[in-house]
């Protein structure tokens, strides 16, 4: 079971290697925060050019989203080539595109030269017509992904849905078992002298001089870094800017058995809003979407939702095997920043807003983040900048912050329940005690307290039944039932009240 959430993923049965802990003061070239995909694919490129490195992860390698993806490798991109351009001119969005094709090749090419065992598959991709789109629109989709340099091809029936609809085939893209994969690159870093360590938590990161970093972790030792390089979900060093450009949502998925194993081992995504994904695994199909903002949950289950519409749209499928969620950032105008992290401090970067596109954004930002470290150009460099400005992007980075300053209500609105009998075991709730609000957690025999004040800018916690954690729906920070933070960008817990 994930270490950090209640549900479990597909992909969390296989083990990776145990790493100790940081037990004194440590002085590295670079260091790198987040032991996930990203962090392990940038750690393995800086191994090979030569770096000293060192890899720190708050809890365990491969324990945060890259356990909960479904692992698409792809190049059909989050937001349509149509919704693309009314955000890009034509050239960025031909670079976006040409980035994550690449990507899928990178991840090829080191699953090859390491000989990783990662259940590595090419395959087709197919984008399939929903109801917020006609075939006149699709058509028009076509001539925009062309526009941009995409290959793809129309077809009048996508394979395996129970409706006969149109769709858009996009060639030679890929699915692996993420867990595997970055074992097998863990395995290549250890023999070229990479640090690592679990259960090192960084609670703070400061700049020694101009040129070198400090962290600091919760077990009072002390990291020297030239470099840092911050790869966890959303970054934790960054208090403001980047939060204001992406938003947090929650994303669910669910395996079911199959009645067969299908001839069409294939991937789908479809056009609507929030889009439906789906694969095959060991078998079975996995079926992923019903996306929501973290911390401001549905009115319905989205897993039941997510059941409906698989069983709309597959015949074949049976009984649920898992049922699992993760989390993922939206940029605002749909391209994910990689690079030099912004303002004023030198000698750090960073990689979020991958939305959908974890898997094949990890390798492109193990080919920025250590061309920019060596002073080097990179042709994906200026699309992926962090500091570029958004754009057509603005309307929803008003929208979405509009959304996030609504949230700072919560401040003044009543309790959830008006007392702690109300809420069951194994559940939480909100409690007005004065000016503020008391998250209240019932473990079997007792309440765990926290404050409801969340750590990074004061945002009121909710509770998520599902994962059985506390959720920030400002900017997506998450704490355990006792209040440790889990997932940032906050880097401290709940404090005691």
């Amino acid at each position: 079971m994930s270490i950090k959430d209640r549900t479990e993923s597909v992909w969390e049965q296989v083990q990776l290697p145990y790493f100790d802990s940081i037990k004194n003061n440590q002085k590295t070239e670079i260091c790198i925060v987040g032991g996930g995909i990203t962090g392990v694919s940038i750690a393995y490129e800086m191994a090979l050019r030569g770096y000293k490195v060192m890899l720190v992860e708050a809890f365990r390698i491969g324990s945060g989203q890259t356990g909960r993806t479904t692992a698409h490798l792809t190049c059909q991109l989050e937001e349509q080539f149509l919704e693309l351009l009314k955000m890009h001119d034509e050239e960025t969005v031909r670079v976006f595109y040409e980035a994550h094709r690449k990507a899928i090749d990178l991840i090829e090419e080191n699953i090859l030269k390491e000989n990783i065992s990662c259940d590595f598959k090419r395959l087709d991709g197919y984008l399939f017509q929903g109801t917020n789109f006609n075939q006149e629109k699709m058509w028009k989709e076509v001539e925009a992904a062309r526009k941009c340099g995409a290959e793809l091809e129309y077809i009048e029936t996508v394979p395996l849905l129970n409706d006969e609809l149109p769709g858009l085939c996009f060639k030679n893209q890929a699915q692996f078992n993420p867990l595997k994969y970055i074992s097998g690159l863990i395995k290549a870093i250890r023999k070229m002298d990479v640090t690592i360590y679990e259960g090192t938590h960084i609670q703070d990161m400061r700049q020694e001089d101009r040129e070198n970093w400090i962290l600091l972790t919760d077990s009072g030792y002390q990291i020297n870094a030239h470099q840092l390089i911050v790869a966890t979900n959303t970054p934790v060093n960054n208090r403001f800017h980047i939060h204001t450009r992406q938003s947090a949502y929650r994303t669910y998925a669910m395996s079911f058995k199959v009645t067969s194993p299908s001839t069409e081992n294939c991937l789908l995504w479809d056009t609507e809003d929030p889009y439906h994904y789906i694969r095959f695994v060991d078998g079975a199909l996995v079926v992923g979407g019903e996306d929501h903002r973290t911390g401001q949950a549905p009115d319905h289950d989205p897993f039941a939702l997510l059941e409906t519409w698989a069983r709309q749209k597959f015949s074949f499928i049976t009984e649920v095997i898992h049922k699992w969620s993760g989390q993922v950032f939206e940029p605002m105008d749909q391209i994910g920043f990689i690079g030099r992290n912004p303002g004023l401090e030198k000698n750090v970067y960073i990689s979020t807003g991958e939305s959908g596109l974890g898997m094949t954004s990890a390798a492109i930002a193990s080919k920025i983040i250590p061309d920019l470290i060596e002073n080097n150009t990179h042709p994906w460099a200026a699309v992926f900048d962090p500091t570029r400005p958004l754009g057509s992007g603005l309307k929803d980075f008003v929208i979405e912050n509009l959304n996030v300053a609504r949230q700072y209500t919560d401040w003044i609105t009543p309790s959830e329940v008006t007392s702690l009998d109300e809420i069951p075991v194994d559940g939480g709730g909100l409690i007005r005690e004065g000016v503020t609000k008391t998250c209240f957690y019932h473990d079997a025999d007792h309440f765990e307290k926290k404050s409801a004040v969340c750590t990074h800018l004061g945002g009121i916690v909710h509770w998520n039944d599902i994962e059985k954690t506390w959720d920030c729906p400002c900017h997506g920070s998450r704490f355990n039932t006792k209040g440790k933070v889990i997932e940032g960008p906050s880097l401290s817990d709940l404090m005691e009240k």
